[in-house]
């Protein structure tokens, strides 16, 4: 317990040493496939940056998929099409020295596109931007346009009808019961109702997305991944449940997003606690055991239970 107050000690009087804020900020939420938006990233210094290297991408941009999320998670790679070559401008404003640098993106395959913390060098120092997310979806036909169907050309074969009509004088019986089969196969089928799934709610499938991470262990083989992971589902369930913009918030801001709702405090801090580790991990080189995984990953579910329960008391 000690060792975690001491990481997280030392993690806070870096960042404020720095005096340095990054941001993440993306123009639209959703997006119809092939619509382009504009991915903004933002550097803001309170003194002059000496040195800044950021290395852009020029045709594709590599994000992860998660429009599986119940089998998939977040582990997919999914490729934004860079549309316009990135940009970056320096300029000074109330005393802050900012730094912006710009995409033009699209996707061409409907999911929740979640854009990996990206990583640039500042004064020779490593630091990452927050993750982002965008909804790439499929567009909706339009039932006031007509749908026109594809005119192809064929070349007909000239038949004998005479040939046919033999065939089917000759045949008729079995013919007859053929179509008699087909006939009852179809009835059956139209009387066969099949139960539509009953679609799970955000607390049941954000749980399901927990338990699958936690059996994949990923921990072992990527610690990191494993928490980047847990921490991304924690956050879509807040923008979900909240109705909220919460990928780009930094952990102090989603603290103040879950007291503005009602959240109890112990509750609050909890999930403070949980993406604080999760950013120690990423950041602080910090190497939790097995047993710290595990209690991570029950406290992220104590978390999803406790916002869940806190509305249906409130009905």
């Amino acid at each position: 317990m000690i060792k975690w107050i001491l990481n997280i000690i030392f993690l806070t009087v870096v960042l404020s040493v720095s005096g340095q804020e990054l941001k993440v900020s993306i123009d639209k939420e959703e997006i119809l496939i092939g619509e382009p938006f504009t991915l903004t990233y933002t550097v803001i210094s309170n003194k002059q940056i000496d040195s800044l290297r950021y290395d852009e991408k020029e045709t594709l941009f590599p994000a992860k998929n998660s429009a599986n999320r119940k089998e998939e998670g977040v582990n997919t790679p999914y490729e934004l099409e860079v549309l316009k070559s990135f940009s970056d401008t320096s300029y000074k404003s109330d005393h802050q020295f900012i730094w912006q640098g710009t995409y033009q993106l699209t996707g061409w395959d409907s999911a929740y596109v979640v854009i990996p913390p990206e990583l640039i060098y500042i004064d020779d120092s490593l630091q990452f931007f927050p993750a982002g997310l965008v909804h790439v979806i499929s567009p909706t036909a339009d039932p006031s346009k007509p749908i026109y169907d594809i005119n192809e050309a064929f070349t007909e074969l000239p038949q004998d009808d005479s040939k046919w009509l033999k065939f089917i004088e000759s045949n008729w019986w079995w013919l007859a019961l053929i179509t008699l089969g087909i006939l009852v196969f179809i009835f059956y089928l139209s009387k066969r109702k099949r139960k539509e799934p009953t679609p799970l709610s955000l607390r049941q499938e954000t749980l399901m997305q927990i338990d699958l991470l936690e059996k994949s262990k990923g921990y072992e083989n990527n610690l990191k991944e494993y928490y980047f992971d847990l921490s991304i589902v924690l956050r879509r369930f807040f923008a979900a449940h909240y109705q909220e913009r919460i990928m780009d918030k930094t952990t102090t801001e989603i603290e103040l997003i879950l007291s503005k709702h009602g959240l109890e405090r112990s509750m609050v801090l909890l999930t403070r606690q949980l993406l604080t580790q999760s950013d120690m991990v990423k950041f602080a080189q910090s190497k939790p055991s097995l047993i710290e995984v595990q209690n991570v990953t029950n406290d992220a579910r104590r978390v999803v239970n406790e916002i869940a329960d806190l509305d249906l008391n409130n009905e």
